[in-house]
């Protein structure tokens, strides 16, 4: 498990480091600071960056109170819940609106493909299961339901939306919102198939 961990650590930081670089690469002054915040903008990069520390924070300082946290099965399932529905919603609505190259073209298979894999691996074989409830999917809609207002917030301010389907100006506050109310149905959905799936996977060990 640690080895695991460490490798998947290191393949999700190396993903979030590249985007990084290629987003603010060139920029200087308040672009570079306009692009960072941008950055952190993406439900995509806050999911890995949690990720992330979920594969790094329980193998470098497993009894730190960080490590201790991560190490939940609920917070890691919350962590699972959020990359595969990264992955599914790239994959079903946003792959086809570019064709990303070279450098890019590895961030973006890194982002959206490998970690949510690299994740989903290690929910399914190292995460102890059988302490999920039903109830516990309620809670895992907080991050990204904050995540919608800080971009509806954000958005009239700067002009920058991080998703078409979250764009004001072009779709509408209205359509906006049943947009949200979709997506976090499909949160939750996914979220008690995997409270469903512990279940099962702990009656059969």
């Amino acid at each position: 498990m640690r080895t695991y961990r460490s490798l998947a650590a290191l393949v999700v930081w190396f993903g979030l480091l590249l985007q990084y670089y290629l987003i603010v690469q060139g920029q200087t002054g308040p672009a570079f600071a306009t692009r960072t915040v941008n950055f952190f903008s993406y439900f995509t990069i806050l999911s890995n960056l949690l990720a992330g520390a979920a594969l790094s924070a329980p193998t470098v300082a497993p009894a730190s109170p960080l490590g201790r946290f991560f190490s939940a099965p609920t917070v890691r399932t919350a962590v699972v819940l959020y990359t595969s529905v990264t992955a599914a919603t790239y994959i079903v609505i946003l792959q086809g609106l570019w064709k990303p190259e070279g450098l890019q073209w590895v961030a973006d298979v890194t982002l959206h493909y490998v970690t949510p894999t690299l994740f989903l691996l290690d929910w399914l074989i190292f995460t102890p299961k059988g302490t999920l409830r039903a109830s516990s999917a309620a809670p895992w809609l907080l991050f990204p339901l904050a995540f919608g207002l800080y971009s509806l917030a954000r958005g009239p301010l700067t002009g920058f939306y991080p998703y078409p389907f979250l764009n004001v100006t072009d779709l509408g506050l209205g359509k906006v919102v049943v947009n949200m109310a979709v997506m976090s149905a499909f949160f939750l959905a996914v979220g008690l198939g995997f409270v469903l799936l512990d279940r099962l996977l702990r009656r059969r060990a």
